[in-house]
């Protein structure tokens, strides 16, 4: 049986909820307090954090948290199988860049108001899921590529990913499944391995 949510946990969710709908200065301590369930006007919020901006940190911190939790499988993953490892790998980003969009919100509509905030997700979410990506590249096709490549390809896997969910968010579902997307890109990428010699190119067997 799945454990309920904390009062913390559940001022959280819903505070990052509504900065992503109404913008983190448009939202007050009420709104949140209503939709978390607490007593109206009796200063329930603030039996857990000393303001919405604490409660906005301890959003990004939620996030830092769960990013940490997969890391220790990218390192161990390997399959022995780069077409399943990479599906996986594709799978998980796109669940994590899901989780990530209400927080990508608040930063597009509050980011010039509160330039700290931006500096925030940028060193420990962005730049951090960056260096996952050098790091699974490097992994996997590091024996043929150098820095420079490495760095460029998972700059151009990620943005592929990226570019999914915020159009996602910004217009509504996609023409295209993940499913079919995350196949597409496994397939992209497995062409680069083969043309670049990492892995042998798939055989075919023609039925005649």
């Amino acid at each position: 049986m799945a454990r309920e949510p904390s009062t913390r946990e559940r001022i959280v969710t819903e505070a990052m909820r509504l900065f992503a709908a109404q913008g983190f200065r448009a939202t007050t301590v009420g709104q949140i307090a209503e939709a978390a369930g607490l007593a109206p006007r009796a200063g329930g919020l603030y039996k857990h954090f000393r303001s919405k901006e604490e409660v906005l940190e301890a959003g990004i911190d939620r996030h830092v948290s769960e990013m940490s939790v997969i890391e220790p499988a990218l390192q161990t993953l390997p399959l022995g199988d780069p077409r399943a490892e990479l599906t996986l790998i594709g799978r998980w980003t796109l669940n994590e860049l899901g989780n990530e969009m209400p927080l990508m919100k608040v930063v597009q509509k509050d980011g010039d108001r509160f330039p700290e905030l931006t500096a925030k997700v940028r060193d420990r979410i962005i730049a951090r899921g960056h260096r996952q990506g050098v790091a699974v590249v490097g992994r996997l096709f590091g024996e043929v590529l150098d820095e420079r490549q490495i760095a460029a390809l998972a700059s151009v896997a990620l943005g592929s990913l990226v570019g999914y969910r915020i159009e996602e968010t910004m217009f509504g579902p996609r023409p295209v499944s993940e499913e079919d997307y995350v196949a597409a890109w496994v397939d992209l990428l497995m062409t680069y391995a083969e043309r670049h010699g990492i892995v042998q190119p798939a055989v075919t067997t023609e039925v005649g």
